[in-house]
């Protein structure tokens, strides 16, 4: 591991310092935990974005999030973004070929 010298506010130490205390940590711990959430967290927002820019499939961007599709498509639809991008005429496609199986 290395080393990272920071600084902080008041009030986030006073935070810092509650969380530490409530798991019963010690404060690198605490700061290693929210900085890998952070980072997930972002990394999501960034797939999102370029997901919706049509820079990043489904795939790519659950990749790169180093998730699941499964839950990189719940994370789109919890933002109120769809997953499937498939037009109406291409969804009555599928149904008249699927149609033409049985």
């Amino acid at each position: 591991m290395e080393n990272v010298q920071i600084r902080i506010d008041e009030k986030n130490m006073k935070n810092l310092n509650e969380l530490a205390q409530m798991l019963s940590s010690s404060k690198s711990e605490v700061i290693r935990r929210i900085i890998e959430g952070g980072i997930k967290e972002l990394r999501m927002k960034i797939a999102m974005e370029k997901y919706i820019d049509e820079e990043f499939s489904l795939c790519r961007a659950a990749e790169f999030s180093n998730v699941s599709i499964q839950q990189m498509a719940r994370y789109l639809t919890q933002r109120g973004i769809p997953f499937f991008k498939q037009s109406i005429e291409e969804s009555e496609k599928d149904v008249i070929e699927a149609q033409t199986w049985l």
